[in-house]
């Protein structure tokens, strides 16, 4: 059957060729219910976008919700695939208010997921990968990578815990170096300015990379050049600082001209399969289709 390419809507032809990106290399498809047990949700509100969850009783008597997330119910409908790597991907609609806040909407999303024995050959996989998705919305695009390690081992050299080590987290979310120095005005000074150096230190690995080796991140530093040698459009930005409960490690954010906000959002998250007790160490990013809209009813995407 020939499909006629110009009865698509933008979204339709961008869905399309993200799907045949992602099987091209050896990603399965996988598909779940519109529902889940309400529990799931509840007890880990805050790794979701939004904590607000549609909920409903059924027949049964069960809480249940309509899925705000989908790497959620794959991480705890799987089983530990070590040390093979299990590797799917997903179109789905999920349940909750778009990004500017607002009323419930049904919102398209799709992403990719890799569980198992990883190593750096598949963080650097899942970074071209989301960078390869990116250009497939729009040819005007940047990833910001971050690693988790770098950030946590600099507030624990402070000494920071609680209340004040999150205020610290969002002072660097934030880049906030006035108020970060305030904040670290109980720490040595040494200390601190490890911390506050981590503000400067964005832009292209080759320019970031030696500044995050004279501040002792050694470790982290050799890991980030490995996972994006050979990219292009690739920046380090440390403001990048997700959920310390869920993730670990590289995390990252997709952003394309036009759109109001990121569009892609990933990285490990190890603590999340623990919590939900699995041993797999895992990765992924998903795209938000809603914050492409615009863009591609414009024409912006490329089949």
């Amino acid at each position: 059957m020939t499909i006629d390419d110009s009865l698509l809507t933008g979204e339709e032809r961008c869905l399309f060729a993200l799907r045949a990106l992602w099987r091209s290399r050896g990603f399965r498809q996988y598909r779940m219910s519109k529902f889940e047990e309400y529990d799931l949700y509840a007890r880990n509100k805050d790794f979701l976008i939004s904590g607000s969850i549609l909920s409903f009783t059924d027949v049964n008597g069960r809480l249940m919700a309509l899925k705000p997330d989908v790497t959620l119910s794959i991480v705890r409908s799987g089983r530990d695939a070590a040390p093979e790597t299990r590797k799917l991907y997903y179109h789905e609609n999920v349940y909750r208010p778009a990004a500017h806040g607002g009323p419930f909407r049904e919102l398209t999303q799709a992403g990719v997921e890799l569980q198992g024995a990883l190593g750096p050959e598949d963080i650097a996989e899942t970074l071209a990968l989301a960078a390869e998705s990116l250009a497939l919305a729009s040819p005007d695009w940047r990833l910001a990578v971050s690693h988790l390690g770098v950030v946590t081992g600099l507030l624990d050299r402070l000494g920071a815990e609680g209340e004040r080590r999150e205020a610290l987290l969002n002072c660097v979310a934030r880049k906030n170096a006035g108020e970060l120095a305030a904040l670290c005005a109980f720490a040595p000074a040494e200390a601190a300015e490890g911390l506050l150096s981590l503000l400067r230190c964005s832009g292209k690995p080759a320019e970031t990379l030696p500044l995050l080796r004279s501040l002792g991140c050694g470790d982290a530093a050799a890991e980030l050049e490995t996972v994006t040698a050979g990219l292009q459009g690739i920046r380090i930005d440390f403001s990048i600082v997700s959920n310390l409960n869920y993730y670990n490690g590289v995390v990252f954010e997709g952003y394309v001209s036009g759109a109001p906000g990121r569009v892609l959002s990933g990285g490990q998250y190890d603590r999340l399969m623990r919590k939900l007790g699995r041993s797999d160490r895992a990765i992924g990013f998903a795209l938000y289709m809603d914050q492409l809209e615009r863009l591609l009813e414009e024409g912006g995407a490329e089949a």
